[in-house]
């Protein structure tokens, strides 16, 4: 079952078809741009002032490079980071550039955090666009590293209208084998729209260590896997993997 927002999971729906997989789409949350800009445009009139901006996620790309190309768009000097590759990938569709800074590996705040070209920060002013919440790891770290931080909330991530019971009576009628889950919030709202209980031995399919650990918290006993990557690609290899080592 894939959780991702209605217009993310098109690609990764179509891999999995494609090597044979029964996809069951139930988008847990919908993505719209941030509905109040204006206290935005202090940060947005002044980009100059940024040595970084780090894009948080593809969603961060797309609202985030459609409101500072509104407003002149990205200075020359500004170098890019962000999280993960599909942010990275998504950055350079849209700007024909590629970013300058993004982890190999461990795509989150903590793989961004080890690279090398963020341990001196001191003195820089660095902008974080992400939606309208979200980790402080991020931020604090580059703080203690002596970096001046703002915030750009550029997009809101609202729960979608589920039919809860449609849900829940899929897994009570076991026609879902694991559960595709990409952000904290969408483990939050699957949570409260089914009773813990169906989930606690249901297999989960996440893309880093911290989510994983938001399910052990939730009390999910199961199986949760974790993909070596956070890409479709990625996704699609450690789902074979399992499926190999269980003899489906």
């Amino acid at each position: 079952m894939i959780t991702r927002p209605t217009h993310q999971a098109g690609p990764l729906q179509q891999l999995l078809s494609d090597a044979g997989g029964e996809v069951y789409l139930y988008p847990l949350l919908m993505i719209q741009p941030a509905t109040d800009t204006q206290p935005l445009a202090a940060i947005l009139n002044h980009l100059d002032q940024y040595q970084l901006a780090i894009f948080i996620s593809p969603n961060a790309v797309t609202f985030g490079l459609e409101l500072i190309h509104a407003h002149g768009g990205l200075p020359l000097e500004m170098r890019i980071a962000t999280v993960g590759q599909s942010s990275a990938k998504r950055f350079q569709e849209l700007s024909g550039l590629e970013v300058d800074y993004c982890p190999l590996s461990d795509f989150s705040s903590e793989g961004l955090l080890a690279l090398s070209a963020l341990q001196e920060v001191r003195g820089q002013h660095i902008l974080i666009i992400r939606g309208q919440s979200g980790r402080e790891l991020l931020a604090g770290s580059l703080r203690q590293r002596g970096a001046e931080v703002h915030y750009l909330p550029v997009y809101q991530r609202l729960p979608a209208d589920c039919d809860a019971d449609r849900l829940a009576e899929a897994i009570k009628q076991k026609k879902i084998d694991i559960i595709s889950l990409t952000s904290g919030e969408a483990i939050e709202h699957l949570f409260t729209l089914v009773e813990p209980a169906l989930l606690q031995t249901m297999p989960f399919m996440v893309v880093n260590q911290r989510l994983a650990q938001q399910l052990h918290a939730q009390g999910v006993s199961g199986p949760v896997l974790v993909s070596d990557e956070a890409s479709d690609a990625g996704i699609l290899k450690t789902l074979q993997q399992w499926q190999a080592n269980n003899g489906n």
